[in-house]
């Protein structure tokens, strides 16, 4: 079964690089560790310092991606969710939320099984949209609005976010999806200039697998 669409777009505020030593570069792996974790930074949790951050700054993408029209989704977390876990997606959007971003929030995408975790699995092992499709499952499909936004922490090859918004599609192929990641690697330590680096771009599945553009 192909997916009723082989884009996705998506938009990301921050960029991390997992190679090099300079003094950007390892400030921006150490928020993206706190970020994962909702560490506090500066007195302040991770997930609500990129909130407030980016409606001081008022990005571009913000109204198509974060505005009124657009309805919250957290992606589900690999692993199944246990009471007292936390879920790093949903704690970003209740932190958009407080600050007026989206316009609500459903965490209605449930991970049934789990999947391999594609930080700390080799390239080749890393889950595949599908594997991420047939993981999840969608408990309020006829209460979804016209538009959605699927919110991560991080968006590698995006592989997760292709698979919970095809999970949408194959259940209601009418709702516009797109998707927001708080932070993207940049793989070139020559490539990464600075952390704060917001970016549009799309998600595509092409033969099993995705690609992120940028």
């Amino acid at each position: 079964m192909k997916p009723p669409r082989s884009e996705l777009a998506f938009a990301s505020f921050l960029a991390y690089c997992p190679r090099g030593d300079t003094q950007e570069i390892k400030r921006a792996r150490n928020f993206m560790r706190s970020l994962k974790g909702n560490q506090f930074v500066r007195d302040e949790a991770a997930s609500s310092m990129v909130a407030r951050r980016l409606r001081e700054r008022r990005e571009s993408f913000i109204e198509d991606f974060l505005g009124k029209n657009a309805v919250l989704i957290p992606v589900p977390r690999s692993g199944l969710l246990r009471r007292g876990n936390l879920w790093p997606a949903f704690e970003i959007a209740k932190s958009l939320r407080v600050e007026s971003l989206g316009g609500g929030l459903m965490p209605c995408l449930k991970r049934i099984s789990a999947v391999a975790k594609a930080a700390t699995s080799r390239s080749e092992d890393r889950p595949k949209a599908r594997t991420h499709l047939d993981s999840l499952e969608l408990t309020e499909p006829l209460s979804l609005p016209p538009e959605v936004t699927l919110i991560d922490d991080v968006v590698t090859r995006g592989a997760q976010l292709f698979g919970a918004a095809w999970k949408i599609w194959t259940v209601r192929p009418d709702v516009v999806v797109r998707a927001f990641a708080v932070i993207r690697p940049i793989s070139a330590p020559e490539d990464f200039s600075t952390i704060a680096a917001p970016t549009t771009g799309r998600i595509e599945w092409r033969s099993e697998e995705c690609r992120r553009q940028p």
